[in-house]
C-alpha cells in the first residue's frame, strides 16, 4: 500500500494508509480500495509551533514505524510504536488516530473508542478522526451516532476527500435499512468521484435492493466493464442484469466470473442457480 503524506491538526505532516487500510477491511467496497488506495481522509490543519513541529517529526517517525509493524502482522509491537509516538508528542492526532484503526483490528473496541474520544477531545473538527470513529460507531451497530460523526465530518471546511465519507455513510444507511437515505448519500459522493467503483457497486447495490433496475445496470456497469471488476461485482451485474431482462450483459457477465473467479463463492452459485441466496449480498 503506498503511503500517503497528509497535514495534521497541528500543521506538520503524517503517513496515514491505515485510514485507507480500515476502509478495505470494513466496506463491502469491491475493488472500491483500489481505485484511491493514492488518496486518504484530509483533516483539518493548524498552524504549528516550532517545538510541536519538532515532536510532530518524531512522532511522525514512529507512526511510519508503527505502520510497517502493522503491515507485517505485529499488531502489538505496532502498538508500541504508536505509544512512543504519543510519549514524543502526547496531543499529536494521528497517532492516536491509527492507535484506535489498530486496536479495532485486534477486537479491542473499549480501547479503541477511547483513542478515538482522545483524538476528538483535543481537536473535535479533525474530519479523518471524526470519519474513523463513525466507522467504528457503524460496526458496532450505533448508526445514529456514526451518522452524527459522518455529518461532522463533512461538515468540516476544506475537507478534501468528502466522497470517502459518504461512501462510509451510506454503507452504514444501508446497513441501518435506509435505503433512500443511503441512495441520496451515495449518489452525493459518485457526482464527487464517478469513476470510484465502490460507489457505484454500493449505489447500484441500494438502487437494486429497492427495485430500481435499469437505474442499477447504469452504475453497476460501469464498474463491470472496467479493470476494477471483482466477483462480488460481477455478481450484483449479474442479479441486476437478470431483474432488468438483460440477457447480453446477464450472459457475459457469468462468462466472466467462471473464468475469472472460478472458486468464488459467487461463480458457485451461478452454477447451482442460487441467484435468489440472500447469504450472497451483505446486511
Amino acid at each position: 500500500m503506498n503511503k500517503q503524506t497528509r497535514r495534521t491538526e497541528r500543521g506538520g505532516f503524517a503517513s496515514l494508509p491505515l485510514t485507507v487500510l480500515m476502509l478495505c477491511i470494513a466496506l463491502w467496497s469491491l475493488g472500491g480500495c483500489a481505485s484511491n488506495t493514492a488518496q486518504s481522509n484530509a483533516s483539518a490543519s493548524a498552524t504549528s509551533s516550532t517545538g510541536h513541529a519538532e515532536a510532530d517529526k518524531n512522532a511522525q517517525i514512529r507512526l511510519e514505524l508503527a505502520e510497517g509493524y502493522y503491515q507485517r502482522g505485529q499488531a502489538e509491537v505496532a502498538l508500541s510504536e504508536v505509544g512512543k509516538a504519543l510519549d514524543q508528542a502526547p496531543d499529536y492526532v494521528p497517532a492516536y488516530t491509527m492507535q484506535a484503526l489498530i486496536q479495532m483490528s485486534l477486537g479491542q473496541n473499549p480501547q479503541a473508542e477511547q483513542s478515538f474520544r482522545k483524538a476528538l477531545s483535543i481537536a473535535p473538527g479533525n474530519a479523518d478522526a471524526l470519519h474513523n470513529y463513525g466507522w467504528f460507531l457503524c460496526t458496532n451497530h450505533r448508526y445514529p451516532e456514526s451518522f452524527t460523526m459522518f455529518q461532522r465530518a463533512l461538515a468540516v471546511p476544506g475537507y478534501r476527500y468528502p466522497e470517502r465519507t459518504d461512501l462510509a455513510y451510506g454503507v452504514c444507511q444501508y446497513r441501518a435499512g435506509d435505503l433512500v437515505g443511503a441512495e441520496k448519500t451515495l449518489r452525493a459522493g459518485f457526482s464527487l468521484d464517478p469513476a470510484n467503483p465502490a460507489l457505484s457497486t454500493n449505489l447500484a447495490l441500494v438502487l437494486y435492493r429497492q427495485n430500481k433496475f435499469k437505474d442499477a445496470l447504469f452504475y453497476i456497469q460501469r464498474v463491470n466493464t472496467g479493470k476494477y471488476a471483482s466477483a462480488q461485482s460481477l455478481w450484483v451485474g449479474i442479479l441486476i442484469a437478470r431483474r432488468s431482462g438483460d440477457t447480453l450483459d446477464t450472459d457475459t457477465w457469468t462468462t466472466q466470473l467462471e473464468q475469472r473467479f472460478p472458486d468464488s463463492r459467487e461463480a458457485i452459485a451461478v452454477q447451482q442457480g442460487r441467484f435468489d441466496d440472500p447469504s450472497l449480498l451483505p446486511r
